[in-house]
């Protein structure tokens, strides 16, 4: 791979851990409970990727590459819709 893309892909790693682990401590009610989605499906990702490598899949680890934009735009969009809800309720 590119150096590149692997940097763009650590960043993004990056931000969505800080996101995903403010949400899950600052967060609450149903709130909380859509910040979890994105851990969910990363946790899936991560467990066919183990799999596959321990089944010999040398592509295995493209799960995560391929879910991680996604559980990044979840937990951002999710930021992005408490702020918005929180400024129409003031």
């Amino acid at each position: 791979m590119d150096a590149s893309f692997d940097g763009v892909v650590l960043l993004m790693a990056a931000a969505w851990l800080a996101l995903q682990a403010l949400a899950l401590r600052k967060l609450r009610g149903l709130w909380r409970l859509a910040a979890w989605v994105p851990l969910a499906a990363m946790g899936l990702a991560l467990a066919v990727a183990v799999l596959g490598v321990l089944a010999g899949s040398n592509l295995a680890p493209i799960w995560v590459v391929f879910a991680l934009p996604l559980c990044l735009l979840w937990i951002a969009t999710l930021w992005l819709l408490r702020g918005i809800a929180r400024a129409l309720a003031r």
